[in-house]
């Protein structure tokens, strides 16, 4: 992630409170210090990315820690706000002040994405993508710097297929998961049931074999 300067806290806050989430506002730092308040927020604004059921309410640093590895891993890094090890430490520790520096990064993605379309263009900047995809490679000036980095020109709506193709892969996965569960738990019962019909037959054994030396006792005993 790129270093933020000059942040407008008002009118970043008020973006913020555009969003409705689950969890209300007291101290922004702890408050989103599980991802859980941003994930929500980015389900609004892409909605084929992400996957709330990947994401769930934590109470320890190292549980907060991998809510914000999957979001940097699934989403963060798809939109080109890229988080460090370090950073995600500290967001799980609820260090003052970055969150809203991921915030406002996040912010001038969207805005930036939303003035490319008010503008009838049918394209998008995206970070780290390889050269083998299509698209156009255009030289963009980083800000506060005379420094020029490559980024590729992407159209949108390849851009929505790949949301798209993620979103059936994620659904995929989770049906196989709940099919794999389902297998597993047929065949608990399946050797629950063998076991049981086991015992039932070296029972069943055990009584023939009693019956069967009965008489040969009584002729020894006559």
């Amino acid at each position: 992630m790129g270093k933020t300067t000059n942040i407008d806290y008002e009118a970043l806050y008020r973006w913020i409170d555009e969003f409705p989430i689950s969890r209300h506002k007291r101290n922004i730092s702890r408050d989103f210090s599980d991802a859980i308040p941003l994930v929500e927020m980015l389900k609004q604004i892409y909605p084929r990315l992400v996957e709330l059921h990947n994401y769930t309410p934590r109470n320890s640093v190292a549980l907060k820690v991998i809510n914000w590895e999957t979001l940097n891993k699934k989403v963060l890094s798809k939109i080109g706000v890229n988080l460090s090890k370090k950073m995600i430490d500290q967001l799980a520790n609820s260090k003052p002040g970055l969150i809203e520096k991921v915030l406002n990064d996040i912010k001038q993605k969207v805005e930036e994405r939303e003035n490319h379309k008010k503008d009838g263009g049918n394209s998008i900047v995206v970070e780290g993508l390889t050269s083998d995809m299509s698209g156009t490679i255009m030289p963009v000036k980083e800000k506060n710097s005379d420094k020029t980095i490559d980024h590729k020109l992407i159209p949108v709506d390849y851009i929505d297929k790949m949301e798209a193709n993620l979103q059936e892969k994620d659904e995929a996965v989770v049906i196989l998961r709940n099919k794999v569960q389902h297998l597993e738990t047929l065949l608990h019962v399946k050797d629950e049931r063998i076991n049981d019909l086991t015992r039932q037959i070296e029972q069943l054994s055990g009584r023939s074999n009693t019956s069967l030396n009965e008489p040969r006792l009584v002729k020894k005993l006559f």
